[in-house]
Order: C-alpha cells, then sequence, then structure tokens
C-alpha cells in the first residue's frame, strides 16, 4: 500500500500572520473596553436612565467579546496538524460569530427594558459628571476603535476588525444617548425608553453585519479572484490548460486548488515540477498560504481511446487479473468493449466468473459511455513453470505437421523455433510455440488473421494440442533462440 503523509510535499496551510500580535492588540482593547463600560454603567446607574444602562451594556458586551475573541485566537494560533490540514483559522471567525450572536441577545433584552420602561417612566437624575462619564466614555471608544482598526487592517486579522466597527457604532450610540438625555431634560420623558430601542437596534445591525463578514468564510465562498489565479498561472511554462479554480477561507489566508492540464508525453518529474512552480508562485501572494494542484493529462484527438484501455487496464489490475486483449468496437452508434481477461488457474470457474463480471460492472462505471462488455476469462501465468517436451516421435510429427499447414497458407513462410511441450494439468496433452515468417510491409491486421489461421488449422490437424502460439516476423530478423 502507497505510504501517507498530511503534510505532503511541504505545501500545506499555514497562518502567516502574527497572531500574538493580534492577541496582544486584543488584551489592550478590552482593557480599554471595560474601562468605557465602568464610565457609561456608573453614570446610568447615578441618573437611572435606561438609555444610559443600554449603552453600558453594549460596551460591557465589546468587553466581553474580546475574551471570546481572545479564546477564539488561542484555538486559531495552533499549527495545522492531522486533523486539521488547513490549520485553525475558521477558530477565529466562529469567535467572530458569537459575537454576533451576543448582540442580538443584547438587543433583544433592551427592547424588552425599553417596552417596560414606556409603560412606567423613571425620573431621571442628571449632573455633570454624569456628563464628564458619558463624555469620557466616548473618548475612550474612538481612541479604541481607531487604534483596533488600524491594527486589524494591518495585521489582517477579521476579528480586530469587525470588533473595531462594533465599537465605532457604539460611539454614535453615545452621541445619541447624550441627546436623549437633553431631551429627558426638557421634559419628554419617553426619549429615554426610545433611544434605548434605538441603541438596542443599532447593535442588531452591528449583529448582522457581523454575520456578512463571517458566514461567507464558514460556507467557503470564493475568496480569491479566479482570474487572479489564472493570469498567474497562464504564466508557467509547461500548462497546457486549466479548469475548476478554486479559493476558499478567510482573507488572508486563502485556500487555493486547481486542475493542471499538462502534456501526456512529459515525464512524471517534468509534471512535478510544472505543478510546483504553480504552486509558488500562487504562494507569493500575501492573501494566498495552500495551494493544491491536480495534474492532467491534456486531452489530444484519439486520448478519448486511450483513456479508455488505460481505464480498461487499471479497473484489471486493481482486481488482479491481467488484459491478454481487448477490442472496442462502435456499431450502429453503440460503443462495446471485448477482451481476454487472465485469470488466476487455481480458482475455480464460479470464484473466476465472479471476479470477471466485477470487472465488467466497474468498467460501465468508470466509461458510463460503454453499451456493453464482454469477456473471455483466460489462465493468467503467475509463476515461472518447468516444461517437459514430448516424445521425440510426437514431437516430429507435430513439426511436420506445422511445415504443411504454414507451406499451404499463402504469404507464410519458413516455420522455425518450434517448441512442443506437455501440459502441466495432463500428461497426454501439450501446448505448441512456433515462429514464421510474414512479408514485413504487410498490415498487422492481415498478419494477426494469418497467425489465427495458422492456429485454427493446427488445432484442428494436432489431436491433443491444448493451445498454439504463433509469433510472426518479418524475414530480416534475427532467429529466436529456442
Amino acid at each position: 500500500m502507497p505510504s501517507y503523509d498530511w503534510q505532503d510535499d511541504g505545501y500545506f496551510a499555514t497562518d502567516r500572520r502574527d497572531l500574538g500580535q493580534i492577541q496582544r492588540v486584543l488584551v489592550v482593547t478590552m482593557l480599554l473596553n471595560f474601562l468605557a463600560t465602568a464610565f457609561k454603567l456608573a453614570a446610568g446607574l447615578l441618573t437611572g436612565a435606561l438609555s444610559v444602562v443600554a449603552d453600558g451594556l453594549d460596551s460591557l458586551f465589546d468587553g466581553l467579546s474580546n475574551v471570546v475573541g481572545l479564546a477564539g485566537l488561542f484555538a486559531a494560533a495552533k499549527p495545522p496538524d492531522a486533523e486539521h490540514p488547513y490549520g485553525h483559522r475558521k477558530f477565529e471567525t466562529v469567535a467572530a460569530l458569537s459575537i454576533s450572536f451576543l448582540l442580538f441577545l443584547t438587543c433583544w433584552q433592551l427592547l424588552q427594558a425599553a417596552w417596560d420602561r414606556l409603560g412606567r417612566p423613571a425620573e431621571l437624575h442628571l449632573n455633570a459628571w454624569v456628563l464628564a462619564s458619558l463624555l469620557a466614555s466616548m473618548a475612550v471608544q474612538a481612541g479604541t476603535s481607531w487604534y483596533e482598526l488600524r491594527q486589524g487592517r494591518r495585521l489582517n486579522s477579521e476579528i480586530l476588525v469587525a470588533d473595531a466597527l462594533h465599537t465605532r457604532a457604539s460611539i454614535l450610540v453615545s452621541l445619541s444617548v447624550l441627546v436623549g438625555l437633553g431631551l429627558v431634560s426638557l421634559g419628554y420623558s419617553q426619549a429615554d425608553a426610545i433611544l434605548a430601542a434605538l441603541v438596542a437596534l443599532v447593535i442588531a445591525r452591528i449583529g448582522i453585519d457581523i454575520l456578512r463578514e463571517t458566514l461567507p468564510v464558514l460556507v467557503d465562498r470564493a475568496v480569491v479572484d479566479p482570474r487572479r489565479i489564472a493570469e498567474i498561472v497562464s504564466r508557467v511554462s509547461g500548462v497546457e490548460s486549466f479548469h475548476r479554480v478554486r479559493s476558499r477561507g478567510a482573507q488572508g489566508s486563502a485556500a487555493v486548488d486547481l486542475h493542471v492540464r499538462i502534456s501526456p508525453e512529459k515525464t512524471v518529474q517534468q509534471a512535478d515540477t510544472i505543478a510546483s512552480e504553480v504552486r509558488r508562485q500562487l504562494l507569493a501572494l500575501d492573501e494566498i498560504n495552500d495551494v493544491t494542484v491536480h495534474l492532467e493529462a491534456q486531452r489530444q484527438p484519439g486520448m478519448e481511446q486511450a483513456d479508455l484501455f488505460a481505464t480498461l487496464r487499471q479497473a484489471a489490475a486493481e482486481l488482479g487479473l491481467t488484459i491478454h486483449e481487448c477490442w472496442a468496437h462502435q456499431l450502429e452508434g453503440s460503443l462495446y468493449l471485448e477482451m481476454h481477461v487472465g485469470v488466476d488457474p487455481r480458482l475455480t470457474l464460479g470464484e473466476a466468473h465472479t471476479l470477471v463480471d466485477r470487472l465488467e460492472r466497474e468498467m460501465r462505471q468508470r466509461a458510463p459511455e460503454l453499451d456493453a462488455v464482454h469477456t473471455h476469462i483466460e489462465m493468467a501465468s503467475l509463476s515461472v513453470e518447468e516444461a517437459q517436451r514430448v516424445p521425440e516421435h510426437l514431437e516430429a510429427q507435430v513439426r511436420q505437421v506445422i511445415e504443411q499447414v504454414v507451406a499451404q497458407i499463402d504469404k507464410l513462410d519458413y516455420a522455425h523455433n518450434i517448441i512442443v511441450r506437455r501440459s502441466p494439468a495432463d500428461a497426454e496433452r501439450y501446448h505448441v510455440a512456433l515462429e514464421a515468417h510474414v512479408a514485413g510491409d504487410m498490415p498487422v491486421a492481415e498478419a494477426h488473421h494469418l497467425s489465427s489461421l495458422l492456429e485454427h488449422e493446427l488445432g484442428l490437424r494436432l489431436p491433443g494440442v491444448v493451445d498454439v502460439f504463433v509469433h510472426l516476423e518479418p524475414p530480416e530478423s534475427e532467429p529466436r533462440q529456442p
């Protein structure tokens, strides 16, 4: 059985990003978010304003989402292994997705609280300290969003970018809360609940945006423009054509696979060199970190027939069978396959028939264009057998008959290298092998007809012969040693 190494030739997924630096940015962001949360919740509890508390919860979930993101990055930082050959990058995507679910939960709870507040408006207590707390939290959020977004784009981290956008939206939420508090101070008591509901909807919108960013990664949407891949691959010398160009993964860590066709005349080593060059040039792109190249032979006129016979021999080899002769025929638009199949002579007829039936089914499955498969079962030689000559008088009689038949068939001449040996299964039976001359410019089809005719005539005139093996050659060929 061929050996298997999951790492193959070294072209497996690796995360080129500095995950340690991404984690450090996330830790700083988390601490800043918790600081903003403290300012907002303090202001909300002091004033009794539901919208301020909602804003504080929004910042709290910012910090908690950072905790979730750190856990996801910890898993994503693990190197590829046998169970995760593409790496663990999607754990980060799952962590970003979980943030959206936390946001939807917060949205639902805030909407419920806003509905209750609309029915029972509460008295709010506003002062300069509350205003200062909200302004301080907004300043912290603004700095956090700018820092995290800048680092996220530099480090190509989807979780940093998603969290930074969330924080940026939170600044607008805090600003609207300040406006709402101003309306409450002017006597519009229900403005607090309405603004809390609006904050909840903003939070839901952020969750939807994160879903838009993460779901395409999880459902393997194409992440690299196939036209860009095509432009690179088409420049590689030796590539005849290519197809099924696919990519998946997250931005900055895409896995690409494609089928490349090369000339069937190339050696395996040459084909591997071409595939390696395709990989090398694609891996030079920053957004690609894994490339799989499937090599195929470039189809040429007549290749369909060659593929058919190659498929047949492969299917036979898998079943431990040999193909002695094979013909494919087109008859009134239908394709038929006929073959002589060699089986282990130690098998029973029933066992051999079962194996050959499996070969017929395999061929109809692998080559659906076939309308019928016909087989003739023969014995396959599995070992070198010790041959024994027949008695001299019998060998002389066989030689005489062979020479007479060859002389009688037009275009055949000079029977030589005649071997007559006993049959291992029956001492009274024997096998015959011989060579004869035909014109060197004779078509193979005609020569095959002559050899079949000779075998048939000898089978009729030689009682006890099991089979006749005839080799035809032009007169200028050197005689073979018996």
